[in-house]
């Protein structure tokens, strides 16, 4: 059997045909693995023995982004239908059939990615893709979908995306207004129609905002999407009180009017990795912490004002820009925000532009 470590692709079959398509499928794969029955398997290919292939199959689901069967879709339900949990943690589930005719989608198609791997596979095998999900077979956007792009975050995840693919699906009008800051990123918006101002809404049609600011009017059918695309840079004294950065860093957002699930990462010196209010602040947004050196962080100094005393202190002149610039690759978006105790400053990740 396969080793437990998480692959992001996990190609299975079950017959001698299905796994000679298998390798042409795992060849094209940079980053993937081939799982075949012992008996068919060669030159150190992984294999499963008899009896092992459910186990095996239900392996690969939990430890794989993707899982690709080459074998009939009733074998592939019956397997998987105990460990199926939630849409949002599931992995995506393919079926070929073993002459490649048709590629299915068949759970997870839009968070799980399923239905775009459909599209992917089909075409690299020459098959037709099978995919039945409403908002797909009408030809429309999807707000999951949509999220995903955006890397976005949006509250009541399973009512909203019923409320909105539905109507969609239905032809129903959705409108929708994206931030001047994340215009552009996605072109194809079918079945949406866009607004240019919020004032401009209707009251009596869903809308969907896609920003990471505060401030927007809150009312019943309108669903924010937060684009999780923001660096928090830090620099703070030795054993800064947690509340003092945690009354620091709500008041820069509230300076810059950014909500506070729109950061995916705090960055800062690798001098302060032992400050405690630096891990509280990460623990209490739930996102990572990376700590970078005096000599990294200097790489990108000069973009930014420095401070002589601080550069003495720590060897680097301005640390919240900095740290912030090195996460996400971006110069920050944001001047530097100083307390007594605290500097901050953001930057944005740049998200990938569809060339569809």
């Amino acid at each position: 059997m396969p080793n437990s470590s998480a692959n992001q692709v996990s190609v299975i079959a079950l017959t001698q045909i299905g796994a000679a398509l298998a390798r042409k499928i795992q060849g094209q794969l940079p980053i993937s693995q081939l799982v075949l029955p012992e008996k068919y398997a060669v030159d150190g290919e992984q294999s499963f023995g008899r009896c092992q292939f459910k186990a095996t199959c239900q392996m690969l689901f939990k430890t794989s982004d993707v899982v690709i069967c080459i074998m009939a879709t009733g074998i592939v339900v019956r397997t998987i239908a105990p460990i199926i949990k939630d849409k949002t943690v599931d992995p995506a589930v393919l079926v070929i059939d073993e002459r490649a005719n048709h590629v299915i989608s068949l759970l997870s198609g839009h968070v799980g990615g399923a239905n775009a791997w459909t599209n992917r596979i089909a075409k690299l095998v020459k098959a037709d893709p099978v995919i039945t999900t409403a908002t797909d077979t009408e030809h429309v956007q999807a707000l999951d979908t949509l999220a995903q792009r955006f890397d976005g975050w949006y509250p009541d995840f399973k009512y909203a995306t019923k409320l909105i693919n539905g109507r969609l699906a239905a032809g129903d009008r959705v409108n929708i207004y994206i931030d001047s800051d994340f215009r552009g990123i996605v072109t194809d918006l079918t079945g949406f129609t866009e607004i240019n101002e919020v004032a401009d809404d209707r009251f009596d049609v869903p809308l969907v905002i896609i920003s990471d600011k505060t401030g927007y009017p809150k009312r019943q059918n309108s669903i924010q999407v937060i684009p999780r695309v923001n660096v928090l840079g830090v620099g703070c004294r030795k054993g800064i009180p947690y509340d003092a950065m945690q009354a620091a860093f709500v008041a820069f957002c509230q300076q810059h009017g950014l909500t506070w699930r729109s950061f995916y990462q705090v960055g800062s010196i690798t001098k302060k990795q032992h400050e405690n209010a630096i891990h509280y602040l990460a623990a209490t947004l739930n996102i990572p912490v990376k700590f970078y050196s005096a000599d990294n962080l200097q790489t990108v100094a000069d973009h930014y004002s420095q401070s002589a005393f601080v550069k003495k202190t720590v060897g680097v002149g301005n640390v919240a820009n900095t740290a912030a610039e090195l996460a996400s690759g971006s110069r920050t978006f944001t001047d530097r925000f100083a307390t007594d105790e605290v500097t901050l400053a953001a930057s944005r990740k740049k998200l990938k532009v569809d060339d569809s």
